[in-house]
Protein backbone atom coordinates (compact mmCIF):
# COMPACT_ATOMS: atom_id res chain seq x y z
CA UNK A 1 0.00 0.00 0.00
CA UNK A 2 2.84 2.33 0.88
CA UNK A 3 4.46 1.59 -2.46
CA UNK A 4 1.26 2.56 -4.33
CA UNK A 5 0.96 5.82 -2.41
CA UNK A 6 4.64 6.58 -3.06
CA UNK A 7 4.14 5.81 -6.78
CA UNK A 8 1.11 8.10 -7.04
CA UNK A 9 3.02 10.87 -5.24
CA UNK A 10 5.92 10.56 -7.70
CA UNK A 11 3.53 10.64 -10.64
CA UNK A 12 1.92 13.85 -9.26
CA UNK A 13 5.34 15.51 -8.93
CA UNK A 14 6.30 14.53 -12.49
CA UNK A 15 2.98 15.84 -13.86
CA UNK A 16 3.49 19.12 -12.01
CA UNK A 17 7.01 19.48 -13.39
CA UNK A 18 5.78 18.72 -16.92
CA UNK A 19 3.02 21.34 -16.77
CA UNK A 20 5.46 23.92 -15.39
CA UNK A 21 7.87 23.11 -18.20
CA UNK A 22 5.14 23.53 -20.84
CA UNK A 23 4.14 26.84 -19.34
CA UNK A 24 7.72 28.09 -19.37
CA UNK A 25 8.14 26.98 -22.99
CA UNK A 26 5.01 28.91 -24.00
CA UNK A 27 6.18 32.05 -22.27
CA UNK A 28 9.58 31.70 -23.87
CA UNK A 29 8.00 31.34 -27.32
CA UNK A 30 6.08 34.58 -26.88
CA UNK A 31 9.23 36.39 -25.83
CA UNK A 32 11.09 34.93 -28.79
CA UNK A 33 8.33 36.14 -31.12
CA UNK A 34 8.62 39.61 -29.65
CA UNK A 35 12.39 39.49 -30.05
CA UNK A 36 11.91 38.42 -33.66
CA UNK A 37 9.89 41.58 -34.35
CA UNK A 38 12.67 43.67 -32.83
CA UNK A 39 15.26 41.89 -34.95
CA UNK A 40 13.23 42.43 -38.10
CA UNK A 41 12.92 46.12 -37.35
CA UNK A 42 16.63 46.40 -36.70
CA UNK A 43 17.51 44.54 -39.89
CA UNK A 44 15.26 46.76 -42.03
CA UNK A 45 15.85 50.22 -40.72
CA UNK A 46 13.81 51.78 -43.51
CA UNK A 47 10.72 50.08 -42.07
CA UNK A 48 11.15 51.26 -38.49
CA UNK A 49 8.93 54.26 -39.02
CA UNK A 50 6.52 52.15 -41.01
CA UNK A 51 6.06 49.54 -38.25
CA UNK A 52 5.92 52.03 -35.40
CA UNK A 53 3.43 54.14 -37.34
CA UNK A 54 1.20 51.13 -37.81
CA UNK A 55 1.08 50.49 -34.07
CA UNK A 56 -0.19 54.06 -33.72
CA UNK A 57 -2.58 53.77 -36.63
CA UNK A 58 -4.18 50.45 -35.70
CA UNK A 59 -3.98 49.57 -32.01
CA UNK A 60 -6.66 46.89 -31.98
CA UNK A 61 -8.31 44.71 -34.57
CA UNK A 62 -11.58 46.57 -34.20
CA UNK A 63 -10.21 50.14 -34.10
CA UNK A 64 -8.44 50.97 -37.35
CA UNK A 65 -6.90 54.42 -37.85
CA UNK A 66 -4.73 56.00 -40.54
CA UNK A 67 -3.25 59.46 -41.03
CA UNK A 68 -4.76 59.42 -44.51
CA UNK A 69 -8.07 59.90 -42.67
CA UNK A 70 -7.16 60.73 -39.07
CA UNK A 71 -10.67 61.64 -37.97
CA UNK A 72 -12.40 58.50 -39.27
CA UNK A 73 -13.00 54.99 -37.96
CA UNK A 74 -11.80 52.73 -40.79
CA UNK A 75 -12.78 49.21 -41.78
CA UNK A 76 -11.12 46.32 -43.56
CA UNK A 77 -12.28 45.36 -47.09
CA UNK A 78 -13.45 48.95 -47.75
CA UNK A 79 -12.12 51.06 -50.64
CA UNK A 80 -11.30 54.69 -49.80
CA UNK A 81 -10.57 57.57 -52.19
CA UNK A 82 -8.10 60.35 -51.38
CA UNK A 83 -6.00 62.97 -53.16
CA UNK A 84 -2.35 63.06 -52.11
CA UNK A 85 1.06 64.38 -53.18
CA UNK A 86 3.53 61.73 -54.31
CA UNK A 87 6.99 61.87 -52.68
CA UNK A 88 8.98 58.68 -53.41
CA UNK A 89 8.82 54.89 -53.75
CA UNK A 90 10.90 51.85 -52.81
CA UNK A 91 10.53 48.40 -54.41
CA UNK A 92 13.67 46.82 -52.94
CA UNK A 93 11.90 44.80 -50.22
CA UNK A 94 9.42 41.93 -50.18
CA UNK A 95 6.61 44.47 -49.80
CA UNK A 96 6.84 47.53 -52.10
CA UNK A 97 5.79 50.87 -50.70
CA UNK A 98 5.63 54.56 -51.61
CA UNK A 99 5.41 57.74 -49.58
CA UNK A 100 2.75 60.42 -50.00
CA UNK A 101 1.89 63.66 -48.30
CA UNK A 102 -1.64 64.34 -47.06
CA UNK A 103 -2.10 67.70 -45.34
CA UNK A 104 1.04 67.88 -43.14
CA UNK A 105 1.50 64.13 -42.67
CA UNK A 106 3.75 61.74 -44.55
CA UNK A 107 2.14 58.32 -45.00
CA UNK A 108 3.50 55.02 -46.29
CA UNK A 109 1.30 52.97 -48.63
CA UNK A 110 1.99 49.43 -49.83
CA UNK A 111 1.55 48.43 -53.50
CA UNK A 112 2.41 45.75 -56.03
CA UNK A 113 2.56 45.62 -59.86
CA UNK A 114 1.21 49.16 -60.26
CA UNK A 115 3.37 51.68 -62.25
CA UNK A 116 4.19 53.97 -59.35
CA UNK A 117 7.68 54.42 -60.82
CA UNK A 118 6.16 56.60 -63.57
CA UNK A 119 5.45 59.32 -61.02
CA UNK A 120 7.84 62.07 -59.98
CA UNK A 121 8.09 63.88 -56.69
CA UNK A 122 5.34 66.44 -56.38
CA UNK A 123 2.75 64.79 -58.64
CA UNK A 124 -0.82 65.16 -57.41
CA UNK A 125 -2.57 61.79 -57.57
CA UNK A 126 -5.99 60.43 -56.74
CA UNK A 127 -5.69 57.04 -55.02
CA UNK A 128 -8.07 54.20 -54.24
CA UNK A 129 -6.83 52.21 -51.26
CA UNK A 130 -7.87 49.82 -48.54
CA UNK A 131 -6.55 48.57 -45.21
CA UNK A 132 -4.98 45.11 -45.49
CA UNK A 133 -3.59 42.67 -42.96
CA UNK A 134 -0.10 41.79 -44.16
CA UNK A 135 2.22 39.03 -42.97
CA UNK A 136 5.88 39.60 -42.22
CA UNK A 137 7.95 38.02 -44.98
CA UNK A 138 9.47 34.78 -43.64
CA UNK A 139 7.35 34.74 -40.48
CA UNK A 140 3.63 34.31 -41.02
CA UNK A 141 2.94 34.63 -37.29
CA UNK A 142 3.75 38.37 -37.41
CA UNK A 143 1.03 40.46 -39.00
CA UNK A 144 0.22 44.15 -39.24
CA UNK A 145 -2.29 46.43 -40.93
CA UNK A 146 -1.24 48.93 -43.61
CA UNK A 147 -2.90 51.09 -46.32
CA UNK A 148 -2.67 49.16 -49.59
CA UNK A 149 -3.02 50.73 -53.06
CA UNK A 150 -5.80 49.46 -55.30
CA UNK A 151 -5.29 52.01 -58.14
CA UNK A 152 -4.24 55.60 -58.80
CA UNK A 153 -4.87 58.38 -61.29
CA UNK A 154 -2.49 61.28 -61.92
CA UNK A 155 -4.33 64.59 -61.60
CA UNK A 156 -1.50 67.03 -62.25
CA UNK A 157 2.22 67.41 -61.94
CA UNK A 158 3.33 69.73 -59.18
CA UNK A 159 6.87 69.43 -60.47
CA UNK A 160 7.53 72.44 -62.73
CA UNK A 161 9.28 72.09 -66.08
CA UNK A 162 11.19 74.72 -68.03
CA UNK A 163 8.76 76.91 -69.94
CA UNK A 164 8.07 80.35 -71.38
CA UNK A 165 4.41 81.01 -71.84
CA UNK A 166 1.83 83.77 -72.21
CA UNK A 167 -0.86 83.17 -69.60
CA UNK A 168 -3.13 86.17 -70.20
CA UNK A 169 -3.73 88.70 -72.97
CA UNK A 170 -6.56 90.92 -74.23
CA UNK A 171 -8.75 90.63 -77.31
CA UNK A 172 -11.71 92.54 -78.68
CA UNK A 173 -14.55 90.02 -78.88
CA UNK A 174 -18.26 90.27 -79.55
CA UNK A 175 -20.32 90.21 -76.35
CA UNK A 176 -23.71 88.53 -76.81
CA UNK A 177 -25.18 90.14 -73.69
CA UNK A 178 -24.11 93.67 -74.58
CA UNK A 179 -24.56 93.14 -78.34
CA UNK A 180 -21.27 94.89 -79.11
CA UNK A 181 -17.52 94.29 -79.34
CA UNK A 182 -15.80 94.38 -75.95
CA UNK A 183 -12.11 94.32 -75.14
CA UNK A 184 -11.71 91.48 -72.65
CA UNK A 185 -9.17 89.30 -70.85
CA UNK A 186 -8.35 85.99 -72.54
CA UNK A 187 -6.65 83.13 -70.63
CA UNK A 188 -4.51 80.27 -71.90
CA UNK A 189 -6.77 77.23 -71.54
CA UNK A 190 -4.11 74.71 -72.59
CA UNK A 191 -1.76 75.86 -69.84
CA UNK A 192 -4.54 75.59 -67.25
CA UNK A 193 -4.46 71.79 -67.61
CA UNK A 194 -0.76 71.59 -66.71
CA UNK A 195 -0.31 74.38 -64.18
CA UNK A 196 1.88 73.40 -61.23
CA UNK A 197 1.29 74.38 -57.61
CA UNK A 198 4.27 76.78 -57.32
CA UNK A 199 3.18 78.51 -60.55
CA UNK A 200 -0.39 78.65 -59.29
CA UNK A 201 0.86 80.31 -56.10
CA UNK A 202 2.98 82.86 -57.99
CA UNK A 203 0.14 83.77 -60.36
CA UNK A 204 -2.35 83.85 -57.49
CA UNK A 205 -0.15 86.32 -55.61
CA UNK A 206 0.16 88.62 -58.65
CA UNK A 207 -3.60 88.40 -59.32
CA UNK A 208 -4.39 89.46 -55.74
CA UNK A 209 -3.29 93.06 -56.30
CA UNK A 210 -4.36 93.75 -59.90
CA UNK A 211 -7.91 93.78 -61.23
CA UNK A 212 -8.84 90.89 -63.49
CA UNK A 213 -12.42 91.57 -64.51
CA UNK A 214 -13.82 91.23 -61.00
CA UNK A 215 -17.59 91.33 -60.57
CA UNK A 216 -19.86 90.79 -57.57
CA UNK A 217 -21.37 87.33 -57.83
CA UNK A 218 -25.12 87.86 -57.96
CA UNK A 219 -24.83 91.49 -59.08
CA UNK A 220 -24.05 93.16 -55.76
CA UNK A 221 -21.71 92.73 -52.81
CA UNK A 222 -22.76 90.96 -49.64
CA UNK A 223 -22.26 92.50 -46.20
CA UNK A 224 -18.65 91.30 -45.95
CA UNK A 225 -17.65 92.00 -49.57
CA UNK A 226 -16.83 88.29 -49.74
CA UNK A 227 -18.43 87.42 -53.09
CA UNK A 228 -16.10 89.16 -55.57
CA UNK A 229 -15.52 86.80 -58.49
CA UNK A 230 -12.38 87.50 -60.54
CA UNK A 231 -11.51 85.97 -63.89
CA UNK A 232 -7.88 85.00 -63.22
CA UNK A 233 -8.56 83.72 -59.69
CA UNK A 234 -11.38 81.53 -61.03
CA UNK A 235 -9.00 80.22 -63.70
CA UNK A 236 -6.58 79.30 -60.89
CA UNK A 237 -9.41 77.68 -58.86
CA UNK A 238 -8.82 80.01 -55.90
CA UNK A 239 -12.42 81.04 -55.24
CA UNK A 240 -13.57 84.57 -54.49
CA UNK A 241 -11.14 87.45 -54.08
CA UNK A 242 -9.77 87.51 -50.49
CA UNK A 243 -11.73 84.37 -49.54
CA UNK A 244 -10.36 81.77 -47.14
CA UNK A 245 -9.67 79.52 -50.12
CA UNK A 246 -7.73 82.27 -51.89
CA UNK A 247 -5.72 83.73 -48.99
CA UNK A 248 -5.41 80.41 -47.15
CA UNK A 249 -3.74 78.81 -50.17
CA UNK A 250 -1.30 81.72 -50.58
CA UNK A 251 -0.53 81.85 -46.85
CA UNK A 252 0.49 78.20 -46.94
CA UNK A 253 2.74 78.61 -49.98
CA UNK A 254 4.26 81.92 -48.78
CA UNK A 255 4.60 80.74 -45.17
CA UNK A 256 8.34 81.57 -45.12
CA UNK A 257 7.95 84.99 -46.79
CA UNK A 258 6.99 87.46 -44.05
CA UNK A 259 6.83 90.44 -46.43
CA UNK A 260 4.40 88.68 -48.76
CA UNK A 261 2.30 87.49 -45.80
CA UNK A 262 1.97 91.06 -44.48
CA UNK A 263 0.95 92.32 -47.90
CA UNK A 264 -1.69 89.61 -48.22
CA UNK A 265 -3.31 90.89 -45.02
CA UNK A 266 -4.41 93.95 -47.03
CA UNK A 267 -6.16 92.00 -49.78
CA UNK A 268 -8.23 94.52 -51.85
CA UNK A 269 -11.80 93.97 -53.10
CA UNK A 270 -12.17 96.36 -56.03
CA UNK A 271 -14.76 95.51 -58.71
CA UNK A 272 -14.94 96.64 -62.32
CA UNK A 273 -16.39 100.15 -62.54
CA UNK A 274 -14.66 101.48 -59.43
CA UNK A 275 -13.41 105.09 -59.56
CA UNK A 276 -9.83 103.87 -59.34
CA UNK A 277 -9.06 100.48 -60.77
CA UNK A 278 -6.33 98.48 -62.46
CA UNK A 279 -6.46 95.67 -64.97
CA UNK A 280 -4.06 93.25 -66.62
CA UNK A 281 -3.20 93.72 -70.26
CA UNK A 282 -0.77 90.81 -70.50
CA UNK A 283 0.91 88.21 -68.29
CA UNK A 284 3.97 86.21 -69.38
CA UNK A 285 5.69 83.59 -67.26
CA UNK A 286 9.04 81.84 -67.38
CA UNK A 287 9.94 78.83 -65.20
CA UNK A 288 13.60 77.86 -64.73
CA UNK A 289 13.86 74.49 -63.00
CA UNK A 290 17.66 74.60 -62.70
CA UNK A 291 17.56 77.89 -60.77
CA UNK A 292 14.16 76.98 -59.25
CA UNK A 293 12.70 80.37 -60.16
CA UNK A 294 9.42 81.57 -61.63
CA UNK A 295 9.48 84.98 -63.33
CA UNK A 296 6.19 86.73 -64.08
CA UNK A 297 6.16 89.80 -66.30
CA UNK A 298 2.85 91.63 -66.49
CA UNK A 299 1.51 94.79 -68.07
CA UNK A 300 -1.03 96.79 -66.08
CA UNK A 301 -3.33 99.67 -66.96
CA UNK A 302 -4.47 101.93 -64.12
CA UNK A 303 -7.56 104.12 -64.62
CA UNK A 304 -8.61 107.06 -62.48
CA UNK A 305 -12.11 107.96 -63.66
CA UNK A 306 -12.39 111.03 -61.43
CA UNK A 307 -9.24 112.59 -62.91
CA UNK A 308 -9.82 111.18 -66.42
CA UNK A 309 -6.29 109.77 -66.37
CA UNK A 310 -4.78 106.52 -67.50
CA UNK A 311 -1.32 105.23 -66.65
CA UNK A 312 0.47 102.03 -67.55
CA UNK A 313 3.37 100.12 -66.16
CA UNK A 314 5.15 96.81 -66.58
CA UNK A 315 6.11 94.83 -63.52
CA UNK A 316 8.46 91.88 -63.23
CA UNK A 317 8.19 89.66 -60.14
CA UNK A 318 10.68 86.86 -59.59
CA UNK A 319 9.98 84.00 -57.17
CA UNK A 320 12.12 81.17 -55.84
CA UNK A 321 10.33 77.90 -55.12
CA UNK A 322 10.68 74.36 -53.86
CA UNK A 323 8.19 71.59 -53.18
CA UNK A 324 7.10 73.13 -49.89
CA UNK A 325 6.93 76.88 -50.54
CA UNK A 326 7.60 79.99 -52.59
CA UNK A 327 9.25 83.36 -51.90
CA UNK A 328 9.17 86.67 -53.75
CA UNK A 329 12.86 87.49 -54.19
CA UNK A 330 12.81 90.45 -56.59
CA UNK A 331 10.29 92.94 -57.99
CA UNK A 332 10.83 95.64 -60.63
CA UNK A 333 8.29 98.19 -61.82
CA UNK A 334 8.78 99.98 -65.14
CA UNK A 335 6.48 102.90 -65.95
CA UNK A 336 5.18 103.14 -69.52
CA UNK A 337 4.75 106.65 -70.86
CA UNK A 338 1.14 107.26 -71.85
CA UNK A 339 -1.12 110.21 -72.40
CA UNK A 340 -4.79 110.87 -73.10
CA UNK A 341 -6.27 113.26 -75.64
CA UNK A 342 -9.90 114.20 -76.18
CA UNK A 343 -11.37 113.72 -79.63
CA UNK A 344 -14.75 115.29 -78.71
CA UNK A 345 -18.32 114.02 -78.11
CA UNK A 346 -17.41 111.39 -75.52
CA UNK A 347 -14.38 110.29 -77.52
CA UNK A 348 -10.97 109.81 -75.89
CA UNK A 349 -7.72 108.35 -77.23
CA UNK A 350 -4.97 106.82 -75.10
CA UNK A 351 -1.44 106.72 -76.51
CA UNK A 352 0.85 104.24 -74.73
CA UNK A 353 4.52 103.79 -75.49
CA UNK A 354 4.96 100.26 -76.76
CA UNK A 355 8.51 100.15 -78.10
CA UNK A 356 11.49 102.41 -78.84
CA UNK A 357 14.07 101.61 -81.55
CA UNK A 358 17.24 103.72 -81.60
CA UNK A 359 19.55 103.82 -84.65
CA UNK A 360 22.46 106.08 -85.54
CA UNK A 361 20.50 108.92 -87.09
CA UNK A 362 16.98 107.54 -87.41
CA UNK A 363 14.91 106.20 -84.48
CA UNK A 364 11.32 105.10 -83.92
CA UNK A 365 8.70 105.18 -81.20
CA UNK A 366 5.77 102.77 -81.45
CA UNK A 367 2.54 103.73 -79.65
CA UNK A 368 -0.46 101.60 -78.92
CA UNK A 369 -3.53 103.76 -79.55
CA UNK A 370 -6.89 102.97 -77.97
CA UNK A 371 -10.03 104.86 -78.89
CA UNK A 372 -12.85 104.97 -76.33
CA UNK A 373 -16.40 106.11 -77.04
CA UNK A 374 -18.33 106.85 -73.85
CA UNK A 375 -15.69 104.89 -71.87
CA UNK A 376 -16.09 101.77 -74.04
CA UNK A 377 -13.09 100.65 -76.10
CA UNK A 378 -14.16 100.82 -79.72
CA UNK A 379 -10.87 100.58 -81.61
CA UNK A 380 -7.19 99.91 -81.02
CA UNK A 381 -4.21 100.11 -83.35
CA UNK A 382 -0.51 101.03 -83.46
CA UNK A 383 1.20 104.19 -84.72
CA UNK A 384 4.93 104.34 -85.39
CA UNK A 385 6.69 107.72 -85.49
CA UNK A 386 10.17 107.97 -87.00
CA UNK A 387 12.73 110.60 -85.98
CA UNK A 388 15.42 111.88 -88.35
CA UNK A 389 17.77 113.63 -85.99
CA UNK A 390 19.72 116.82 -86.74
CA UNK A 391 22.31 118.79 -84.75
CA UNK A 392 19.50 120.99 -83.52
CA UNK A 393 16.46 119.25 -82.01
CA UNK A 394 14.28 121.98 -83.51
CA UNK A 395 15.21 120.70 -86.95
CA UNK A 396 14.52 117.04 -86.15
CA UNK A 397 11.99 115.62 -88.58
CA UNK A 398 9.12 113.49 -87.25
CA UNK A 399 7.04 111.36 -89.60
CA UNK A 400 4.16 108.92 -89.20
CA UNK A 401 5.40 105.68 -90.69
CA UNK A 402 3.28 104.48 -93.60
CA UNK A 403 1.65 107.87 -94.23
CA UNK A 404 3.35 109.74 -97.10
CA UNK A 405 1.03 112.72 -96.69
CA UNK A 406 1.72 113.16 -92.99
CA UNK A 407 2.23 116.74 -91.80
CA UNK A 408 3.34 117.53 -88.25
CA UNK A 409 1.18 120.65 -88.24
CA UNK A 410 -1.91 118.47 -88.56
CA UNK A 411 -1.18 116.66 -85.30
CA UNK A 412 -3.22 117.25 -82.18
CA UNK A 413 -1.21 119.74 -80.02
CA UNK A 414 -0.92 117.27 -77.12
CA UNK A 415 0.35 114.50 -79.42
CA UNK A 416 2.93 116.84 -80.92
CA UNK A 417 4.02 117.96 -77.45
CA UNK A 418 4.51 114.37 -76.30
CA UNK A 419 6.39 113.38 -79.46
CA UNK A 420 8.86 116.23 -78.97
CA UNK A 421 9.61 115.01 -75.44
CA UNK A 422 11.30 111.96 -77.00
CA UNK A 423 13.89 114.01 -78.90
CA UNK A 424 16.50 114.16 -76.07
CA UNK A 425 16.29 110.35 -75.72
CA UNK A 426 16.48 109.55 -79.42
CA UNK A 427 18.75 112.25 -80.77
CA UNK A 428 22.00 112.21 -78.83
CA UNK A 429 24.28 114.82 -80.35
Amino acid sequence: MKNKIRLLFLLAILLSLYLTSCKNKSEKAIKTETNTVVNVVEDKKDTIKFQSEEKEESKTLDNFKSRLRPDEQLELKTIYNDTVTFLSYDDNYDYWYFLVKKNKDTVQIMYHDIPINELVKGDIISIKWELKILQEAGDEDITYVKPYLASFNKISSKQPVDKKITVLWRETLYNEELKTDVNTIVLNKDYQKNITEPERAALGYVATFVGNECEWDGGKSDENRSNLKCKLLSYLDLGYQCSNKHIGFLNRWFSKDSIALNKLKNCPTIPNGATKQSTFEEISMETDTKMQTITISYKVKFINVRESSVSRYTKIDRFSYDLEGITLIDSEKIANNSFVISCGSGCAMIYTENKIVINNNSSEVVFKVEMFINEVLSKEYYETYSYTCSPSNDDTEIKLKGDDEFNMDDLHPEVLKQLKLYMPKLCIN
